[in-house]
């Protein structure tokens, strides 16, 4: 009895590994007969027998190319980098020509796939101009080392003038969320000056003047308010974000407090209220920082 059932396992086994087979055999006449989209239905038969064939999923990668289903030819040739590491070089030139049939059909999600799945088999491998769907997915993932990393390549690779300064404004943006200003000043100065994309400029003067407090900001925690001092003006130029200029009138205010002019430093403080809302964040320090003065200071009857 155990035999005869051992007997059908194996008969059923050698079926299967046939089938596969059959299937890869009918797909690959289909394809020979630019008949495509019968060669991938066989194609894909054949991968649900052997799922990890590598051969079969290039073909089937090739197929959905002839048949324009750009989100799966990515996903196999992926798949096929990942099951053949032999085969990487392959794998990544299918995987541009699934990018640029996702571009040329605006399908931004598959180039965003195809453009990922590139750079994790073939990291060494120019993006070209795929450099700026890949920035586009850092952007989206907000990883701003990414980013970095990636705009400088879109940049360079993109004809448009007005597409490069918003390409140069968000690099700028990625080097003020990690706090390298000096980077991020010099992106949105540059954007400023080329004068070609009039729709990011205001958000480069915001961005200049978030900088400017930053920077404003550290040069007085090391105990340097005159070099503080002209950041913090900066920071409340015409095109700040109007929070950004209120804490910049708060670190004018520690300026002049730190230099010993209390009459100034609540000027200063009285002009951060402006705007605000009674008991926002920025209100609420401000008027602490008048009240501390206030009970600071004697009556004036007690001046000699």
């Amino acid at each position: 009895m155990r035999v005869g059932v051992l007997v059908v396992l194996a008969a059923v086994a050698s079926g299967c590994a046939k089938s596969a087979a059959d299937h890869e055999a009918l797909g690959d006449q289909r394809y020979a007969a630019g008949a495509y989209r019968d060669a991938l239905a066989e194609y894909q038969l054949g991968l649900k027998a052997t799922p990890r064939n590598a051969g079969l999923h290039a073909k089937t990668g090739a197929a959905a190319l002839h048949t324009g289903d750009a989100a799966l030819a990515a996903s196999e040739y992926r798949a096929l980098g990942v099951a053949d590491r032999s085969r990487v070089d392959e794998a990544a030139d299918g995987l541009e020509r699934a990018a640029h049939l996702a571009q040329a059909a605006q399908d931004h999600a598959t180039l965003a796939y195809a453009v990922a799945a590139l750079r994790a088999l073939a990291p060494g491998r120019p993006l070209g101009q795929y450099a700026r769907a890949a920035a586009g997915d850092a952007v989206t993932r907000g990883d701003q080392a990414d980013e970095m990393q990636l705009l400088p390549m879109a940049i360079a690779a993109t004809a448009d003038p007005r597409a490069a300064d918003s390409l140069l404004y968000q690099y700028g943006v990625a080097a003020e969320q990690l706090k390298a200003c000096d980077t991020a000043t010099l992106a949105f100065t540059a954007v400023l000056e080329r004068k070609h994309n009039a729709d990011v400029a205001d958000d480069a003067r915001a961005g200049l003047a978030a900088c400017a407090l930053q920077t404003g900001q550290g040069l007085l925690a090391q105990g340097k308010p005159g070099d503080a001092e002209p950041w913090f003006r900066r920071a409340t130029a015409p095109g700040a974000d109007p929070d950004v200029g209120r804490v910049a009138w708060i670190g004018l205010g520690d300026v002049r407090l730190a230099q010993g002019d209390v009459a100034a430093a609540l000027d200063a403080y009285q002009s951060a209220l402006t705007g605000g809302s009674p008991g926002d964040s920025i209100s609420v320090l401000a008027q602490t920082k008048i009240t501390a003065l206030g009970r600071a200071a004697p009556p004036p009857d007690a001046h000699p």
